[in-house]
């Protein structure tokens, strides 16, 4: 007697609802595409009619006049972000470090709770928090506060993402550091920090992509300002400051280009990070298994 084959041919019946369950998911996958590249198509429509090199290097001008650039806002952005990245970076990373290394029961639980917590949170609720902590302490806004603001906004992503990746540390890694007797801080700072350094980056470089973009929180923060501030205990722009503050004054065409050419460069800033934070997890994930 024949033994029964282990494979059968595929019915026709069910070929064809296959192929009607592939077509359904690429319409799906179309419609879904549609509203992104319709934004896109817009934004670059609108921002292009006044964005240029000069546009990233002019100090601001008139809301009613045309010219004018967004010199002010980039510097705010880089100081703000920067230092609220000086802030989340040690915290987010010995979170991590804390939870996966250290476990310690019920308090490791509650710690990762937290955090998802502050994930969750809406960004402007931070912004009146930090408002009542920073701007209302000192007596006035500041990229201080708006710097405050954006590392409460990093800490959870970066945390998550660094608690990820000391998770996925190679056991041998972890084997060799034990017959080296190693003790536990030298071999986090030694052997683990390096070996998932790029997923670690990935998570600050994706936190970055998300805290560049934020409005609510500076709204409360650092208020904004036309000039180019360097001092960061004063009030700043940032790129979603100066967006908001022309689309105020959207009735006037001068305006309303230059916020749709600020809007053009902060999803630039955005994309460019994304791509850079997808590559950073690619290369991690092949080092990883080479290990």
């Amino acid at each position: 007697m024949s033994a029964e084959p282990l494979l059968r041919r595929t019915s026709a019946a069910r070929g064809r609802t296959d192929r009607l369950a592939h077509a359904l998911c690429l319409v799906a996958g179309g419609i879904a595409l549609v509203p992104l590249v319709a934004v896109l198509y817009y934004l670059l429509v609108e921002g292009l009619k006044a964005w240029s090199p000069s546009f990233l290097v002019s100090k601001p001008g008139g809301i009613t006049t045309a010219g004018g650039g967004i010199l002010n806002a980039i510097v705010g952005t880089l100081e703000m972000t920067g230092l609220g990245l000086v802030i989340a970076v040690p915290f987010g990373v010995a979170v991590a470090l804390y939870v996966v290394e250290y476990r310690a029961g019920r308090i490791a639980v509650i710690v990762r709770t937290a955090v998802d917590l502050v994930a969750g949170i809406p960004s402007i609720v931070i912004g009146l928090f930090v408002y009542s902590l920073v701007v209302l302490t000192m007596g006035h806004f500041s990229g201080l506060a708006g710097a405050v603001a954006l590392s409460l906004v990093m800490l959870p992503i970066i945390a998550r993402t660094s608690e990820e990746m000391f998770k996925i540390v190679p056991r041998r890694v972890r084997e060799g550091t034990m017959a080296l007797g190693m003790p536990r801080w030298r071999a986090v700072f030694a052997i683990y920090l390096p070996t998932v350094a790029a997923g670690v980056m990935t998570g600050i470089v994706l936190a970055v992509s998300r805290a560049v973009g934020e409005t609510a929180p500076l709204l409360f923060t650092a208020l904004g300002s036309n000039f180019v501030v360097t001092d960061i205990t004063q009030p700043m722009s940032a790129l979603p400051l100066y967006m908001f503050q022309n689309a105020q004054n959207i009735g006037f065409p001068a305006a309303r280009e230059r916020a749709w050419a600020a809007g053009l460069t902060l999803v630039a800033i955005v994309l460019i990070f994304n791509v850079l934070g997808r590559w950073l997890a690619s290369r991690t994930q092949i080092r990883l298994l080479q290990r």
